[in-house]
């Protein structure tokens, strides 16, 4: 056979070999490799050719017979992960599990990949350290893998279905909550640091990290007294970058500010524009409109922030403490106070109750508005 230009993938000829006299159907796949079949006659070659780049088609050429969990988890990557819509804190865990996926599983053929195998994994992935809702992510991930390949017949069937989580788990570590009285000092300790409205709005709103750090100046009416959550600030790779993919469909809202809450985000931006004032042209012109920054005017690094409220609550004696306990001390604070559990989790932005009352809620004491007015109560001369 002459040789020509490559062929792309899935491209395919037809030849006959004089020396094994035997027609040979031939395509081609990723990274140059080519596949052969043979068969005596010229009409069984052509109807193999035809089936190969079927399979090409569907498959990209990435996964056949010898193939492995690896391949078909990449397959998903490039046909699934990075294409279908999502928010980028969904696509990350998902491929954080990925990872997990490919790191234990992926040399086994696709052929003889079972049950028992998956269950002997998540045992693993148990013993190191993974909590019960981490093992359920992973789980779902894997299935959802084994679904497409199995739509596409690349699986004969999907185990995943089948396969149980260890024994005796305990669901994951519950987000700690501070009570009213520990969330009054650690208001009154910070006042006048130039974080307190930060934490002041995390706690009486219930925001995440990444969308108190998103908020602009023009997130916020303080005419009116709301707040519009709309984007989030996340930083990957070393890059700052701020996205309206939100974690969930009713993380947009909008959230009426507790008279108290109002008063120190207008003290915090007569802070910002001394401090903008002072910085003069080393002031960061790439971050404008941003509500919560360095003295520099570009955002907060995520790690440092944590950094800081560790030590401000190990300083107070409140114990070790995230910022996104300030999200979980809203919640519960609000159940506390006897706020229905279904405007709560509005102001949380929850898609429903079920991860509220699982997840958020604590035992702290011996409409969208819902925050404000329980907030100006314990909080309003603070």
């Amino acid at each position: 056979m002459a040789a020509g230009k490559k062929r792309a993938n899935g491209e395919g000829s037809l030849f006959f070999d004089s020396a094994k006299k035997r027609w040979v159907a031939q395509v081609s796949l990723p990274g140059g490799r080519l596949k052969k079949k043979t068969a005596v006659s010229q009409r069984e070659a052509r109807k193999f050719l035809t089936a190969m780049k079927a399979e090409i088609d569907t498959t990209g050429g990435l996964v056949n017979e010898q193939s492995r969990v690896s391949d078909l988890t990449e397959l998903w990557r490039h046909k699934v992960l990075l294409v279908k819509d999502m928010a980028p804190s969904t696509r990350a865990t998902k491929e954080w599990a990925l990872r997990h996926i490919e790191d234990s599983l992926g040399g086994i053929k696709l052929v003889k990949l079972n049950v028992l195998m998956i269950e002997r994994f998540l045992l693993v992935m148990s013993k190191g350290g993974l909590g019960r809702e981490s093992l359920i992510k992973i789980r779902n991930v894997l299935n959802q893998v084994c679904e497409f390949g199995e739509r596409r017949d690349l699986l004969r069937r999907n185990p995943v279905g089948l396969a149980l989580l260890p024994s005796g788990l305990s669901d994951s570590k519950p987000g700690k909550a501070l009570t009213v009285e520990q969330a009054e000092l650690l208001l009154k300790a910070t006042n006048g640091d130039r974080f307190h409205a930060l934490w002041a709005i995390m706690l009486m709103l219930g925001l995440r990290p990444g969308e108190a750090a998103g908020l602009h100046w023009e997130d916020i009416d303080c005419d009116s007294g709301v707040v519009h959550v709309r984007r989030n600030l996340r930083k990957v790779k070393s890059v700052f970058e701020v996205s309206y993919d939100l974690k969930t469909q009713r993380s947009r809202r909008s959230l009426d500010m507790p008279k108290v809450l109002l008063e120190k985000v207008e003290a915090h931006r007569k802070l910002q524009d001394r401090e903008q004032a002072k910085a003069g042209s080393s002031w960061s012109p790439h971050w404008e409109g941003l509500v919560f920054t360095t003295t520099t005017g570009t955002p907060l690094d995520p790690s440092n922030l944590r950094r800081d409220f560790k030590a401000i609550t190990k300083d107070l004696g409140l114990g070790d403490l995230s910022p996104v306990d300030l999200r979980h001390s809203c919640v519960s604070i609000l159940s506390a106070a006897g706020v229905p559990l279904e405007h709560i989790a509005d102001v949380a932005g929850h898609d429903g109750t079920r991860m509220t009352a699982k997840v958020y809620r604590h035992a702290v004491t011996p409409s969208v508005a819902a925050a404000a007015l329980p907030m100006d109560g314990m909080f309003g001369s603070g």
